[in-house]
């Protein structure tokens, strides 16, 4: 139908912009513009508490780079799995903690910004 299947928010490993506008900033923008289109975060992923964040902000799915790939270059296949299952674990571990059961019970009111 040529539509558009989802809308990926990043900068790409855009360092070269220090001091601008961070990808997680602007997530809630994206997602507001995207409508009912899915958006797909990555950007300086690193921990669970990152993907919860995106997700929180409306984000459907949240991508991971450079963490894979030191978990490759310390473990092959093996690492990858122990990173991506870190990552699980870490972001479950937070939503048990804070309330949240359900990755659909995550809101922008989970977050709360730093003073």
């Amino acid at each position: 139908d040529g539509g558009v299947d989802a809308i990926y928010c990043s900068n790409h490993g855009g360092r070269q912009a220090n001091g601008g506008l961070s990808s997680l900033d602007m997530l809630p923008d994206v997602v507001n513009a995207a409508g009912e289109t899915p958006v797909i975060f990555d950007s300086g992923v690193r921990s669970g508490d990152h993907v919860v964040k995106a997700l929180a902000l409306g984000a459907r799915a949240v991508a991971v780079g450079r963490p894979y790939v030191y978990g490759l270059a310390l473990g092959g296949e093996d690492g990858i799995i122990h990173v991506l299952r870190s990552l699980l674990a870490e972001a479950d571990l937070l939503m048990a903690v804070d309330g949240y059961p359900k990755i659909a019970d995550l809101s922008p009111s989970a977050l709360r910004r730093r003073p």
